[in-house]
Protein backbone atom coordinates (compact mmCIF):
# COMPACT_ATOMS: atom_id res chain seq x y z
CA UNK A 1 0.00 0.00 0.00
CA UNK A 2 1.47 3.41 -0.73
CA UNK A 3 2.18 5.84 2.19
CA UNK A 4 1.28 9.24 2.69
CA UNK A 5 3.99 10.79 0.09
CA UNK A 6 2.50 8.04 -2.48
CA UNK A 7 5.62 5.73 -2.25
CA UNK A 8 4.98 2.17 -1.58
CA UNK A 9 6.98 1.42 1.70
CA UNK A 10 10.17 -0.28 2.24
CA UNK A 11 11.68 -2.35 4.87
CA UNK A 12 13.38 -0.25 7.74
CA UNK A 13 17.12 -0.80 6.88
CA UNK A 14 18.89 -2.19 4.22
CA UNK A 15 17.63 -1.17 0.54
CA UNK A 16 14.85 0.18 1.76
CA UNK A 17 16.49 3.13 3.08
CA UNK A 18 17.02 4.16 -0.39
CA UNK A 19 13.74 2.70 -2.19
CA UNK A 20 11.03 0.86 -1.57
CA UNK A 21 10.45 -2.84 -1.61
CA UNK A 22 10.09 -3.69 -5.58
CA UNK A 23 6.80 -5.83 -7.02
CA UNK A 24 7.23 -9.11 -7.39
CA UNK A 25 8.76 -10.10 -11.47
CA UNK A 26 5.44 -11.37 -13.26
CA UNK A 27 4.04 -7.35 -12.55
CA UNK A 28 6.70 -6.15 -14.75
CA UNK A 29 8.88 -6.62 -17.41
CA UNK A 30 11.85 -3.96 -15.59
CA UNK A 31 12.47 -2.44 -12.75
CA UNK A 32 13.39 1.45 -12.64
CA UNK A 33 15.06 3.17 -10.48
CA UNK A 34 14.39 7.06 -10.20
CA UNK A 35 17.27 9.60 -8.85
CA UNK A 36 15.90 12.79 -7.77
CA UNK A 37 17.03 16.73 -8.05
CA UNK A 38 18.88 18.51 -5.69
CA UNK A 39 16.30 19.03 -2.51
CA UNK A 40 13.95 16.35 -4.37
CA UNK A 41 12.32 13.59 -2.12
CA UNK A 42 10.13 10.40 -3.44
CA UNK A 43 7.17 12.24 -4.14
CA UNK A 44 8.56 13.90 -7.28
CA UNK A 45 7.93 10.30 -8.78
CA UNK A 46 4.40 9.73 -6.56
CA UNK A 47 2.34 9.48 -9.90
CA UNK A 48 5.45 7.56 -12.17
CA UNK A 49 4.15 3.99 -9.89
CA UNK A 50 1.07 4.17 -11.70
CA UNK A 51 1.76 6.14 -14.80
CA UNK A 52 4.19 3.30 -15.92
CA UNK A 53 2.29 0.07 -14.28
CA UNK A 54 1.84 -1.50 -17.69
CA UNK A 55 5.54 -0.84 -18.32
CA UNK A 56 8.05 -0.60 -15.16
CA UNK A 57 8.01 -0.92 -11.31
CA UNK A 58 8.68 2.13 -10.25
CA UNK A 59 11.40 2.56 -7.70
CA UNK A 60 12.57 5.99 -6.61
CA UNK A 61 15.63 7.06 -4.29
CA UNK A 62 15.38 8.39 -1.05
CA UNK A 63 18.81 10.32 -0.36
CA UNK A 64 19.43 10.99 3.18
CA UNK A 65 18.33 13.95 4.74
CA UNK A 66 14.59 14.11 3.14
CA UNK A 67 11.22 12.10 3.56
CA UNK A 68 11.55 9.02 5.61
CA UNK A 69 15.37 9.33 5.80
CA UNK A 70 14.51 13.01 7.12
CA UNK A 71 16.87 12.43 10.53
CA UNK A 72 19.72 11.68 8.88
CA UNK A 73 23.23 13.52 8.10
CA UNK A 74 23.45 14.90 4.70
CA UNK A 75 25.91 13.38 2.69
CA UNK A 76 28.89 15.22 0.95
CA UNK A 77 30.51 13.07 -1.58
CA UNK A 78 28.53 11.85 -4.83
CA UNK A 79 30.64 9.06 -5.22
CA UNK A 80 30.41 7.26 -2.02
CA UNK A 81 26.33 7.68 -2.67
CA UNK A 82 26.50 6.37 -5.75
CA UNK A 83 28.47 3.25 -4.55
CA UNK A 84 25.70 2.66 -1.65
CA UNK A 85 22.91 2.73 -4.11
CA UNK A 86 24.98 0.45 -6.70
CA UNK A 87 25.05 -2.14 -4.08
CA UNK A 88 21.51 -1.89 -2.45
CA UNK A 89 19.98 -2.20 -6.04
CA UNK A 90 22.28 -4.70 -7.76
CA UNK A 91 20.02 -7.87 -6.29
CA UNK A 92 17.42 -5.97 -8.16
CA UNK A 93 18.56 -7.41 -11.62
CA UNK A 94 18.67 -11.05 -10.22
CA UNK A 95 15.01 -11.47 -11.85
CA UNK A 96 14.58 -8.27 -13.88
CA UNK A 97 16.38 -5.56 -16.09
CA UNK A 98 16.97 -2.88 -14.21
CA UNK A 99 16.73 0.82 -15.96
CA UNK A 100 17.93 3.83 -14.26
CA UNK A 101 16.67 7.35 -14.33
CA UNK A 102 18.34 10.55 -13.33
CA UNK A 103 17.03 14.13 -13.56
CA UNK A 104 19.85 16.69 -13.09
CA UNK A 105 22.21 16.33 -9.82
CA UNK A 106 19.83 12.46 -10.01
CA UNK A 107 21.25 12.17 -13.67
CA UNK A 108 24.99 12.42 -12.16
CA UNK A 109 24.22 9.67 -10.06
CA UNK A 110 21.96 7.72 -12.00
CA UNK A 111 25.32 7.52 -14.17
CA UNK A 112 27.56 6.80 -11.72
CA UNK A 113 25.43 3.85 -10.45
CA UNK A 114 25.70 2.27 -14.37
CA UNK A 115 28.86 2.17 -14.24
CA UNK A 116 29.31 0.72 -10.84
CA UNK A 117 27.00 -2.17 -12.26
CA UNK A 118 28.63 -1.93 -15.31
CA UNK A 119 31.80 -2.56 -13.21
CA UNK A 120 29.82 -5.63 -11.40
CA UNK A 121 29.44 -7.60 -14.53
CA UNK A 122 25.34 -6.39 -14.71
CA UNK A 123 25.08 -3.59 -16.83
CA UNK A 124 21.31 -1.79 -16.59
CA UNK A 125 19.09 -2.36 -19.39
CA UNK A 126 18.97 1.96 -19.86
CA UNK A 127 19.87 4.97 -18.79
CA UNK A 128 17.86 8.43 -19.16
CA UNK A 129 19.52 10.94 -17.64
CA UNK A 130 17.57 14.94 -18.20
CA UNK A 131 18.49 18.78 -17.25
CA UNK A 132 22.51 17.31 -16.56
CA UNK A 133 25.48 19.18 -18.20
CA UNK A 134 27.10 15.92 -18.31
CA UNK A 135 29.85 14.17 -16.69
CA UNK A 136 33.28 15.84 -18.51
CA UNK A 137 32.16 19.18 -18.83
CA UNK A 138 31.36 19.34 -15.37
CA UNK A 139 34.34 21.23 -14.43
CA UNK A 140 32.97 24.44 -16.98
CA UNK A 141 29.85 25.41 -14.39
CA UNK A 142 30.66 27.70 -11.71
CA UNK A 143 30.25 26.28 -8.73
CA UNK A 144 26.88 27.92 -6.82
CA UNK A 145 26.45 26.62 -3.21
CA UNK A 146 29.28 28.48 -1.54
CA UNK A 147 27.20 31.69 -2.68
CA UNK A 148 25.74 34.19 -0.03
CA UNK A 149 21.63 33.19 1.09
CA UNK A 150 20.69 35.95 -1.23
CA UNK A 151 22.61 35.24 -4.25
CA UNK A 152 22.37 31.37 -3.87
CA UNK A 153 18.14 31.97 -3.81
CA UNK A 154 18.21 34.31 -6.65
CA UNK A 155 20.51 31.50 -8.67
CA UNK A 156 17.61 28.82 -7.73
CA UNK A 157 15.22 31.54 -9.48
CA UNK A 158 17.09 31.96 -12.58
CA UNK A 159 18.05 28.40 -13.23
CA UNK A 160 13.98 27.51 -12.19
CA UNK A 161 15.76 24.30 -10.36
CA UNK A 162 13.48 24.87 -7.71
CA UNK A 163 9.59 24.58 -7.56
CA UNK A 164 8.32 28.30 -7.27
CA UNK A 165 6.10 27.39 -4.55
CA UNK A 166 9.47 26.40 -2.40
CA UNK A 167 10.74 29.87 -3.67
CA UNK A 168 8.01 31.58 -2.14
CA UNK A 169 7.46 29.78 1.25
CA UNK A 170 10.27 32.09 3.41
CA UNK A 171 9.23 28.99 6.20
CA UNK A 172 9.75 25.88 3.73
CA UNK A 173 13.45 27.52 1.86
CA UNK A 174 14.84 28.57 5.26
CA UNK A 175 14.03 24.84 6.05
CA UNK A 176 15.44 23.58 2.96
CA UNK A 177 17.88 25.84 2.19
CA UNK A 178 20.67 23.31 3.43
CA UNK A 179 19.35 20.43 2.15
CA UNK A 180 19.75 22.41 -1.24
CA UNK A 181 22.90 23.76 -0.68
CA UNK A 182 24.54 20.32 0.40
CA UNK A 183 22.93 18.79 -2.95
CA UNK A 184 24.28 21.67 -5.00
CA UNK A 185 27.36 20.91 -3.33
CA UNK A 186 27.50 17.35 -4.71
CA UNK A 187 27.12 18.10 -8.28
CA UNK A 188 29.80 21.07 -7.89
CA UNK A 189 32.11 19.08 -6.52
CA UNK A 190 31.74 15.77 -8.46
CA UNK A 191 34.54 15.14 -11.17
CA UNK A 192 34.02 11.95 -13.45
CA UNK A 193 36.51 9.01 -12.50
CA UNK A 194 38.80 7.81 -15.61
CA UNK A 195 37.08 4.65 -17.14
CA UNK A 196 35.16 3.88 -20.47
CA UNK A 197 32.19 4.76 -21.62
CA UNK A 198 29.05 2.79 -21.09
CA UNK A 199 27.76 -0.12 -23.22
CA UNK A 200 24.05 0.68 -22.52
CA UNK A 201 21.51 2.74 -24.35
CA UNK A 202 21.13 6.24 -23.26
CA UNK A 203 18.82 8.38 -23.71
CA UNK A 204 18.81 12.14 -22.87
CA UNK A 205 16.30 14.34 -22.01
CA UNK A 206 16.85 18.66 -22.54
CA UNK A 207 14.35 21.28 -21.99
CA UNK A 208 14.07 23.92 -25.15
CA UNK A 209 15.03 26.84 -22.64
CA UNK A 210 16.99 25.13 -19.89
CA UNK A 211 20.14 27.68 -19.08
CA UNK A 212 22.80 25.12 -18.01
CA UNK A 213 21.80 22.19 -19.62
CA UNK A 214 19.75 22.69 -22.94
CA UNK A 215 19.76 20.51 -25.75
CA UNK A 216 23.29 21.51 -27.40
CA UNK A 217 25.03 20.54 -23.77
CA UNK A 218 22.75 17.48 -23.34
CA UNK A 219 24.38 16.18 -26.95
CA UNK A 220 27.46 16.00 -25.01
CA UNK A 221 26.00 12.86 -23.39
CA UNK A 222 27.22 10.89 -26.45
CA UNK A 223 30.40 10.33 -25.07
CA UNK A 224 29.41 8.56 -22.37
CA UNK A 225 27.64 5.62 -24.11
CA UNK A 226 29.17 3.60 -27.00
CA UNK A 227 25.73 3.38 -28.57
CA UNK A 228 24.33 6.38 -30.53
CA UNK A 229 22.69 8.65 -28.22
CA UNK A 230 19.26 9.63 -28.34
CA UNK A 231 18.51 13.10 -27.36
CA UNK A 232 14.76 14.00 -27.11
CA UNK A 233 13.96 17.85 -26.53
CA UNK A 234 10.92 19.83 -24.47
CA UNK A 235 9.55 23.39 -24.05
CA UNK A 236 10.38 24.41 -20.94
CA UNK A 237 13.62 25.59 -18.19
CA UNK A 238 15.24 23.15 -16.05
CA UNK A 239 12.45 21.93 -14.20
CA UNK A 240 10.58 20.76 -17.55
CA UNK A 241 9.27 17.58 -15.48
CA UNK A 242 7.49 19.63 -13.58
CA UNK A 243 5.51 21.38 -16.45
CA UNK A 244 5.84 18.37 -19.31
CA UNK A 245 5.43 15.65 -16.39
CA UNK A 246 2.72 13.40 -18.50
CA UNK A 247 5.50 14.03 -21.56
CA UNK A 248 8.18 12.84 -19.80
CA UNK A 249 6.93 9.60 -18.62
CA UNK A 250 4.90 9.24 -22.02
CA UNK A 251 8.96 9.35 -23.33
CA UNK A 252 10.27 7.08 -20.38
CA UNK A 253 7.75 4.58 -21.41
CA UNK A 254 8.70 4.30 -24.67
CA UNK A 255 12.46 4.01 -24.23
CA UNK A 256 11.93 1.43 -21.88
CA UNK A 257 9.33 -0.46 -23.72
CA UNK A 258 11.98 -0.08 -26.46
CA UNK A 259 14.80 -1.18 -24.85
CA UNK A 260 13.03 -4.34 -22.97
CA UNK A 261 12.07 -5.06 -27.35
CA UNK A 262 15.46 -4.81 -28.34
CA UNK A 263 17.06 -7.10 -25.58
CA UNK A 264 14.31 -10.05 -25.98
CA UNK A 265 15.43 -10.40 -30.15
Amino acid sequence: MPTRDGTRPGPATGAGLWFPAPAAPGDCAVRLLCLPYAGGSPVMYRTWDEALADTADVLPVCLPGRAHRWGEPLRHDLHRIADDVAEAAAPLQRDLPLALFGYSLGALLAFEVARRLTRRGRPPLLLVVAACAPPRSREALSPKHTLPDEEFIAVLRQMGATPQAILDDEEMLSLLLPMLRSDFALADRYRRTPGPALSVPVVALAGRDDPEAGPEVMSGWARETHQPLRRLDLDGGHLFIEERRPEVVALVRSALRSAVAHQER
